[in-house]
């Protein structure tokens, strides 16, 4: 398909979907004035996505409802989209054409039904979607929802500061278009989370497109960015005596000053990691220590360090099993890692006797 030429400057009223000048082949059909139905392929003149201008030899009464289709091969007429209604929104004689009239269609409903490889980007809200996979989609619904609650206006429209209003225009429509619950009415039970998701987009939206808006919220978060590097500050402090209490092995100060840094940085993995080893040296503190070594796993499902140590406290309260699930977890992470090694070796060797027993020919090949 030719690619779309230079979009038609315009004056006056604002269009409500940039039309520029291509040649795409249509069938169109309708009834004319003296009220006899007609069939006449042509070439648009113009498009966009509320519909299209044409040279046609019919004189058609205004308002009057026409039928298009686009041709999708130009050596088989045969060959067409589905059909698009439309009304006759107006029709002049043409003055460089003899018997010719000039016309514009507008679509009942306006769509993108062009098949043209790059187009405008105010087109993109009446493009057709593509067919995602449900769960796949619904993962990424989750991911934004987490981003609406936790990121800032920049990051949930991945923009930046200094970002024209024409870009953040863009990236939110974009969005708006994927996410929208009129996008997915097949889907009812979906309606809910889109609905919320479409408030985060559109309060952000709103806040960036205004000049006054945006300044405020850049004040507020610059300050909401000190105040985080204040309590990293305090969290740094914090873990700085819990290592020393860990130095002279006083679990219980360090476990007091941990929580302290917690508190300042909940979202840190190796601080729940390190609280969690320290309450697992203490029995009456082990059921804390095994959800303090989950949240941190659950925060970053890397730290081989959360694993290793939970590992152990597994071990100690009697589930070999899943012990090994997580050294088997750090040696994925760390095939180098020797305790993880080992480890496994070990709770290998000590399997159960109904698990590890050798047949009995081979206990009597064995013996001497």
């Amino acid at each position: 398909m030719r690619e779309p030429k230079t979009p038609i400057s315009t004056s006056g009223a604002k269009r409500r979907s940039t039309r520029i000048a291509l040649p795409l082949p249509l069938l169109v059909t309708g009834i004319n004035r003296q009220e006899v139905c007609f069939a006449e392929t042509i070439e648009t003149v113009s498009i966009n996505c509320h519909g299209f201008h044409y040279f046609s030899g019919q004189s058609v009464l205004k308002n009057s409802t026409v039928y298009a289709q686009l041709i999708l091969n130009n050596k088989d007429t045969a060959a067409t989209s589905p059909t698009y209604r439309g009304r006759m929104a107006w029709i002049r004689k043409s003055s460089r054409l003899h018997g010719m009239y000039l016309v514009g269609v507008e679509f009942e409903t306006p769509q993108n039904i062009w098949n043209v490889e790059t187009f405008p980007e105010d087109w993109i809200p009446f493009s057709p979607l593509k067919k995602e996979d449900p769960t796949a989609f619904l993962a990424e619904v989750d991911r934004v929802l987490h981003s609406v609650a936790v990121a800032t206006h920049y990051q949930l429209l991945d923009v930046q500061p200094d970002t024209p209003h024409s870009e953040i225009k863009r990236h939110f429509y974009q969005l708006a278009r994927k996410f929208h619950p009129d996008h997915h009415m097949d889907h009812p039970e979906w309606t809910p989370r889109l609905l919320s998701l479409m408030d985060g987009l559109a309060t952000a939206y709103r806040i960036l497109s205004d000049a006054d808006s945006k300044k405020k919220y850049d004040l507020r978060l610059e300050h909401s960015i000190e105040v985080v590097q204040d309590a990293g500050k305090m969290a740094q402090g914090y873990l700085d005596k819990a290592l020393e209490c860990l130095a002279e092995k006083n679990f219980s100060g360090s476990i007091l000053w941990l929580h302290r840094a917690i508190e300042h940085e909940p979202n840190r993995s190796s601080h729940r990691a390190m609280l969690g080893r320290c309450l697992s040296s203490i029995p009456e503190y082990h059921r804390e220590a095994v959800e303090q070594f989950e949240m941190a796993i659950d925060l970053d499902p890397r730290n081989i360090t959360a694993h290793l140590h939970y590992a152990e406290l597994l071990e100690q309260l009697r589930a070999p099993w899943k012990a090994r699930l997580h050294y088997t977890r750090a040696l994925e992470l760390d095939p180098h890692s020797v305790e993880a090694g080992d480890r496994l070796n070990r709770l290998g060797a000590g399997m159960p006797r109904s698990v590890s027993r050798v047949s009995l020919l081979g206990r009597l090949t064995r013996r001497r």
